[in-house]
């Protein structure tokens, strides 16, 4: 692990977000693939030492900025699991251009982990909502009903993403989550 990680020193916690910036700005550039320490670390304006301070590779770099990108897009959202969701999904649709960048490099499955760990608590509240009713009719957990819609959104933006022609990403979003709250007996107003 980096010496500055989870530094509580303002000069690197600044260089740590140069560093992100940098990293995020440059996977909307290129294949991830193709992107070196070098290029983050021009881009950033620090040096190479500084760049290990704070983290072990370029995918690790380029991870933090997906993360810290997912978890700033829902950061001002509380206790509102559909707008909680419905943020990630305009995020996504907003840096759709990277997408070809990103999925087929050595980061992927750190992002799409990333992704997934945003949207968790949303679906672990909506399951939480949902127990009333589910339980009635199976005897599943919330941990189960929670995986199952963190996988049914998954679903939702790879299908959008892989598709060039589709365009509303938050309508298909919105439909899923409609149908959710329905299948679930949730109304829109708990949600």
């Amino acid at each position: 692990m980096a010496a500055r990680t989870h530094s509580a020193d303002p000069r690197a916690e600044r260089v740590r977000a140069l560093l992100r910036d940098a990293a995020f700005a440059l996977a909307h550039e290129g294949p991830v693939d193709r992107l070196t320490v070098s290029d983050i670390v021009s881009r950033a304006g620090v040096s190479r030492q500084v760049f290990y301070q704070h983290f072990a590779d370029r995918d690790d770099a380029v991870a933090y900025a997906f993360t810290a990108a997912f978890a700033a897009a829902t950061a001002h959202i509380a206790g509102d699991p559909r707008s909680r969701i419905l943020a990630l999904f305009d995020l996504a649709a907003e840096h759709r251009a990277m997408y070809r960048n990103v999925v087929p490099s050595a980061v992927t499955l750190r992002v799409v982990a990333a992704f997934r760990a945003e949207l968790a608590p949303a679906c672990e509240q909506i399951a939480a909502e949902a127990m009333p009713a589910v339980s009635t009719v199976a005897a599943l957990t919330p941990e189960s009903v929670s995986r199952f819609l963190v996988g049914g959104f998954m679903e939702v933006l790879r299908s959008w993403m892989e598709d060039p022609d589709a365009t509303d990403l938050r309508g298909r979003a919105a439909a899923a989550l409609d149908t959710v709250g329905a299948l679930l007996g949730i109304s829109a107003g708990a949600r």
